[in-house]
């Protein structure tokens, strides 16, 4: 019955595929009511009055809720979605803002977007045409889209009560890195630069309230990946006790990140004070607009190092452009800081980080959420580095790994969690040495050469990255044996697309002798589980694995304990297999698991018990756990257009125990797809205005099937020490080195032409630009003048 490690058919797929998931838009409860969101078309303005007489008197209307109306709960999010330590913040000199994000915006507005009202109808189209009726008078304001501008002495305030609109604020200093620039023989530095992005999944969000009835509490059904931190967030809101509440999370078409957004908590709100089950959908527009932003950053680097070609240290500033509100604190900047040193040995180390308000859409985490932007820094800096001591750029990194030995490595600072930050397992260079023979790197470098001079030119780009996995607080399951046998496992990690049906019924049916296809899994739903912790920051694995590994490795031995009594032989002398209990090497004796569950029920009869044959537990990971990667990706670039092509692309990945390596291999694919668009296409474009540019699938690119290459995962696991499985986490990885290494890709095609990759996307217009002024720089000044 060895399970783990396998590559398991998805248990997913057939459902999804006959079209039996049941997604937001297919809810349906009766008296359902739809709801529309009238919101600002000003990035910044005061709201001088709201009239919604003519809305209420359309046809279908029921209700128009503006701030008015929030009568009897918190009219704002307050709650910040992170705790940090006093030791962390003492550490670190951590500066934390207040956070005030009005559920319904009273008397200004502070991002194109924002909602100003709740209108509910009977129905869609209603609810639609009566919108337009809602009058809102505006005084606009000029916008402040620019986070240096929004710094800058006199600039106006976002809010009010965050003086020069930094909301955050940390330093880190590691060793000492100013002697160490000091006295390092070279330096390269630059001005890094990468844009705004949209976690785009394939469905967009929704969410229904429903009343409560006789014993069922208020429900909301939201497309979350949280549904206990939902709850809270709708109790603090409603100011109601948790208990009282219920957050169930259908099946989901993506997510990649978000959080709590106002319209989950409108919906529970109107349908208490309704009566009626009362439904918001967003469109595509919408999720453009006011969904999943994340990136945005201005980051100011420098690496110093020996003619040696040795690293001696870093220093950073981050400029995180956070939007109108900065619901994760430090989250995003801090995980730039946390793996901006990658997987290279660099003992001086200085980073401010700095979260900056603006009047934009919030900013969110979304896959890799600071990775990414961390590793593309820190790649371009060590090619920069390579062309100037003309070392091969997988040359200068080989002698800068960390190397195996060195594992477990202290890193000098503290987590976000409070913990000393350490990598804890790892081959760095042994993952180098398997990349660049899996992409036959010299034969590449020898066919580049060849092919010197064509119009397309070709270039080679490495990337290496770490990525903290496994992030707490807690995580919970329930694994228990039904009425008929049927192992039924329940865990508070919610799937939307992560295969948990599949991985965590593995972890389990490895440890009860059942097949992964024949447990039922239940997930997303706070009636199930009292407490649970969600799907993010790539920690299904490690915290959702190790907590269902922990409640079925209980379970087994109760199964056991009992067997034993009823067979009257030792619990050692025990097998089970495929549902059954019996007397090793005994065939003709054995129990099934109905009966087992039978007899648990007969002996808890009368008693009060419990009467189900199961085992709880709950996780508290001590610490995150690094996985990390190597990518290689080789481009063709058109001088003419500047279009990129990807031709090539080997990953070599280390997750810990893989749990199923078609999963993770799927992982990988989606995580260096998502990374293409966030090179080469994906941006969210904002004018002086604080208008959105790119609102709709015409302007905002994402990559499609012709844009991904063949990608060839090799994995190289180095198991964990910190949890029982040895697993880490696999979701966001790939994400993290894909825009490095096509950027570095395609500076080295156009490495005749001395230009510099420091902004992402790497669009055809931004490229074209780049070459036509290094043309007309070597006109002037040809090289070796």
């Amino acid at each position: 019955m060895r399970q783990i490690g396998k590559a398991l058919p998805r248990r997913e797929d057939g459902r999804l595929l006959r079209g039996q998931a049941r997604y937001m838009a297919d809810m349906a409860f009766e008296g359902l009511l739809d709801a529309i969101v009238v919101r600002s078309p000003f990035a910044r303005a005061r709201i001088l009055s709201v009239d919604a007489s003519q809305a209420l008197a359309a046809h279908g209307v029921v209700a128009v809720l503006t701030a008015d109306d929030l009568v009897g709960v918190e009219p704002a999010l307050t709650r910040q979605f992170y705790s940090l330590t006093p030791a962390f913040m003492e550490r670190h000199q951590v500066f934390l803002g207040p956070y005030r994000e009005p559920i319904l915006a009273q008397d200004r507005v502070s991002r194109m977007g924002e909602p100003v009202a709740f209108l509910i109808a009977t129905d869609r189209q209603a609810a639609e045409d009566a919108a337009e009726l809602v009058d809102v008078d505006y005084e606009p304001l000029e916008p402040i889209v620019d986070p240096l501008r929004a710094m800058a002495p006199g600039s106006d305030l976002v809010v009010s009560d965050v003086p020069g609109n930094v909301q955050a604020s940390f330093h880190i200093i590691v060793g000492d890195p100013g002697s160490a620039v000091e006295a390092a023989d070279r330096k390269v530095s630059g001005r890094f630069r990468i844009g705004r992005s949209v976690g785009s999944p394939i469905e967009n969000r929704g969410a229904v309230g429903v009343p409560a009835t006789g014993n069922e509490p208020l429900t909301v059904w939201s497309s979350t990946q949280i549904p206990h931190i939902l709850r809270a967030y709708v109790a603090e809101f409603l100011r109601c006790p948790q208990e009282d509440l219920r957050v169930v999370a259908p099946d989901m078409g993506g997510s990649f990140g978000g959080g709590v957004y106002a319209e989950e908590l409108l919906v529970a709100f109107a349908a208490r004070l309704l009566g009626q089950p009362v439904r918001w959908l967003e469109d595509r527009r919408e999720n453009l607009a006011n969904a999943r932003h994340s990136r945005d950053q201005i980051i100011d680097a420098l690496l110093a190092y020996d003619t040696s070609g040795s690293f001696r240290a870093l220093e950073m500033r981050i400029v995180q452009d956070c939007g109108s509100a900065n619901l994760f604190g430090l989250t995003l900047p801090f995980n730039i800081a946390s793996h901006a040193r990658g997987q290279f040995a660099i003992d001086h180390f200085d980073v401010t980080g700095l979260c900056v308000l603006t009047n934009k859409t919030r900013n969110t985490p979304v896959r890799g959420a600071g990775r990414p932007e961390a590793t593309f820094v820190l790649d371009r800096l060590v090619d920069m580095a390579a062309v100037d001591l003309s070392v091969d750029p997988a040359e200068l990194r080989r002698r800068n790994l960390i190397p195996a030995r060195e594992m477990p490595r202290d890193m000098g600072m503290l987590y976000r969690d409070g913990a000393p930050m350490v990598y804890d397992s790892g081959d760095f260079p042994d993952q180098l040495r398997t990349a660049l023979e899996a992409f036959d790197y010299w034969g590449e470098r020898r066919r580049q050469r060849e092919a010197a001079g064509s119009n397309l030119a070709h270039g080679i780009g490495v990337s290496s990255h770490v990525e903290a996995t496994g992030l707490g607080p807690h995580e919970t399951a329930r694994v228990e044996i039904d009425n008929s046998g049927t192992v039924v496992l329940t865990c508070g990690s919610n799937p939307h697309g992560q295969s948990h049906a599949t991985t965590l019924a593995q972890v389990a049916g490895e440890a009860l002798g059942v097949r992964y296809d024949r447990i039922e899994t239940r997930f997303g739903d706070t009636g199930l589980l009292e407490r649970g912790g969600g799907t993010f920051g790539s920690r299904s694995a490690v915290t959702a694995g190790t907590v269902v590994h922990g409640a079925s490795v209980e379970l087994r031995r109760r199964i056991l304990d009992l067997a034993s009594e009823m067979l009257e032989c030792d619990p050692a002398d025990l097998i089970i297999r495929d549902g059954y209990v019996g007397p090793r090497g005994v065939p003709g004796i054995s129990l099934s698991f109905a009966e087992l569950a039978t007899a648990t029920a007969d002996r808890a009869a009368g008693t009060g018990a419990g009467a189900r044959l199961r085992a709880e537990d709950e996780y508290v990971p001590p610490t995150v756990t690094f996985g990390s990667g190597t990518h290689l990706a080789s481009v063709l670039v058109d001088r003419e257009t500047g279009v990129v092509t990807v031709t090539g692309y080997v990953v070599v990945d280390d997750c810990g125990t893989v749990l199923n390596p078609m999963v993770v291999d799927g992982q990988q694919h989606g995580g260096v797809a998502h990374g293409i668009g966030n090179a080469l296409l994906e941006e969210a474009v904002y004018d002086e205005g604080g208008q959105l540019l790119s609102g709709t699938f015409i302007d905002y690119l994402l990559p499609t099937a012709a844009d991904v290459p063949d990608i060839e995962v090799i994995h190289r696991p180095h198991p964990t020490p910190l949890n029982t499985l040895g697993v880490k986490g696999a979701g966001e990885g790939s994400t993290a080195s894909a825009p490095g290494a096509i950027a570095n890709a395609i500076a080295d095609a156009l490495r005749p032409l001395r230009i510099e990759i420091n902004e992402l996307p790497i669009t055809p217009q931004r490229l074209v630009e780049l070459i036509r002024a290094a043309e007309a720089e070597q006109m002037e000044d040809p090289p070796g003048n």
